[in-house]
């Protein structure tokens, strides 16, 4: 079945976070059993205790920056920094990688449609916004990393020392980065490229990167996203022959606990950083997207991938229904 439908595709690309998985199906319980623990420890109320982490996620424009909880409370804690991170900084990172192992799974249909790409000979690739130390455990936990060739995410730079009060408290952040590095370093994965974060999306560059990686044209590559300000005008910068667009885009579809967990117990103090990273995209893209391909399910993007004879993967499709 490999190469045997032709097609003008050779490289699919896809985001990972709210496009094949749900990040806050696994943090989202993290923070509601840690974060009244750690109020309570520092004498604040829970939303209190929301805000300021909030602040630190939005600020360095991701939930998973290891430093957070260090910057977030470190003015508020009384005793030593040995007792911080046993109290504190250790139990809220490992509640977090407890509930993405056991939460954080692939929307419906995902795996199938990768398995089809697997046969069509078409190569996969990942271009995310987060941090590559995280990045590469949701693939792997989530079962996905097998069906890649190549991963393209973002570096995770420590704080400047002027944040505390002195580098003990940074400590804990890096050595979380080595170990989960470390425990995920058999992921099988051929491309793994850790970018400068002004590669952040809609940048270019690090699709451009795999495009060069994989020797192939912006005409044959599809991008699939979850938000048409970061992925759709991606496409367009980049000139893609097109981008899907999946409809979990940001915190819209949680359940309505999750939702106002995520948009009121830790709303950052201040709009400064609204639009990338750890906040609300804004609604709309500031340019035009590329040709809208479609939306719907992941799945769905296999219907737009420019075969030369469609009813030749209807048939491949139908006969796997069938062999089902």
């Amino acid at each position: 079945m490999k190469n045997s439908i032709k097609t003008q595709v050779r490289l699919f690309s896809t985001d990972n976070d709210h496009t094949m998985v749900g990040y806050f199906a696994g943090a989202v319980p993290a923070w509601r059993e840690q974060l009244p623990k750690i109020a309570k420890r520092l004498g604040m109320t829970e939303a209190e205790a929301g805000r300021k982490l909030g602040t630190v996620f939005a600020r360095f424009a991701t939930h998973d920056y290891p430093w957070a909880v260090a910057l977030a409370f470190h003015k508020y804690w009384k005793g030593s920094v040995k007792d911080f991170v046993r109290l504190i900084e250790k139990p809220f990172w490992d509640a977090q990688d407890k509930y993405r192992i056991k939460y954080v799974k692939p929307y419906n249909g995902v795996e199938r449609a990768l398995g089809d790409l697997e046969k069509l000979g078409i190569n996969r690739i990942v271009v995310s916004d987060a941090p590559m130390f995280m990045c590469i455990p949701r693939l792997v936990s989530s079962g996905l990393a097998k069906y890649f060739q190549g991963v393209y995410a973002l570096e995770c730079k420590a704080p400047d020392l002027t944040l505390v009060p002195s580098e003990e408290w940074l400590r804990f952040g890096t050595r979380r980065i080595a170990q989960l590095n470390r425990k995920y370093a058999d992921h099988g994965i051929k491309v793994v490229r850790e970018m400068p974060l002004e590669y952040e999306k809609p940048d270019p560059r690090g699709i451009e990167l795999a495009m060069k990686d994989f020797g192939v044209n912006p005409g044959q590559v599809i991008h699939v996203g979850d938000s048409l300000p970061k992925d759709g005008v991606l496409g367009l910068n980049a000139s893609l022959r097109g981008f899907f667009y999946t409809p979990y885009h940001a915190i819209g579809h949680l359940p309505a606990e999750y939702l106002e967990y995520i948009t009121g117990v830790l709303k950052p103090e201040t709009n400064e950083f609204d639009g990338h990273g750890a906040t609300a995209a804004p609604s709309k893209p500031l340019v035009s997207v590329p040709p809208m391909l479609g939306q719907g399910s992941f799945g769905d993007a296999l219907n737009h991938l420019g075969f030369h004879n469609q009813g030749d993967y209807l048939d491949m499709r139908q006969n796997a229904l069938f062999r089902a």
